[in-house]
């Protein structure tokens, strides 16, 4: 598992905001997520900015997210990582994971911090989102970002087995059961059933 390896997988917008809508139904913030579902990304942009720009953690990483991805504009990393930091410090996991591969890669950032980047994407992956758990496993596989740790890339790797994800099952089983020890699989295996999900400290204010 080489640097440049990490995982790329795709990036969704409807998961990070369905949670916020459930719990505060902004007329806004449903015209912006049914544009974006229609492709009307420059309708969706319209409507998620005054909200993102007010501090609504759900609507920064979602503009964030766009910048990111280039969704009805060129992508701009300075954009995506000016949203999506607020929206990281307020414990959005998507958006955690976003602005952990800007930090990795030095994009719209002062510099590249793979420690930095390490730390965002574990925070996400701590709160259960998969793509996030298959790239924590690989800096703690690789040393990028954290001291190399095969215990803890194989703890993560499994949770993201457990979710499905077939990453996290073809790194668990063609790369790190045959890298380990027994005992360091059992450590492992403890690792695994001792692990529970963490939630952000913060809560946004906005969502009631």
């Amino acid at each position: 598992m080489k640097a440049h390896r990490l995982s790329a997988a795709a990036i969704g917008l409807a998961g990070l905001l369905l949670t916020s809508i459930a719990g505060n139904a902004s007329a806004d913030g449903v015209a912006g997520f049914e544009a974006y579902e229609k492709g009307d990304y420059a309708t969706a942009l319209k409507e998620f900015l005054p909200l993102a720009d007010a501090g609504q953690t759900s609507a920064e990483a979602a503009v964030g997210q766009m910048y990111f991805e280039g969704k009805g504009m060129a992508p701009d990393p300075k954009q995506a990582a000016r949203y999506l930091e607020p929206a990281a410090a307020k414990g959005n996991a998507r958006a955690q994971y976003l602005l952990g591969k800007l930090y990795l890669s030095g994009e719209g950032v002062a510099a590249p911090d793979p420690a930095k980047a390490a730390a965002l994407t574990k925070a996400a992956a701590d709160q259960m989102l998969v793509e996030a758990q298959v790239d924590t496993c690989a800096f703690y596989y690789q040393g990028v970002g954290f001291p190399k740790d095969l215990v803890q890339a194989y703890l993560y790797a499994n949770l993201a087995a457990q979710q499905g994800s077939e990453d996290g099952k073809s790194i668990l089983v063609g790369v790190l059961l045959p890298d380990m020890k027994p005992e360091d699989i059992a450590k492992g295996d403890a690792a695994v059933r001792a692990w529970k999900p963490v939630l952000p400290d913060i809560k946004d204010p906005n969502i009631q």
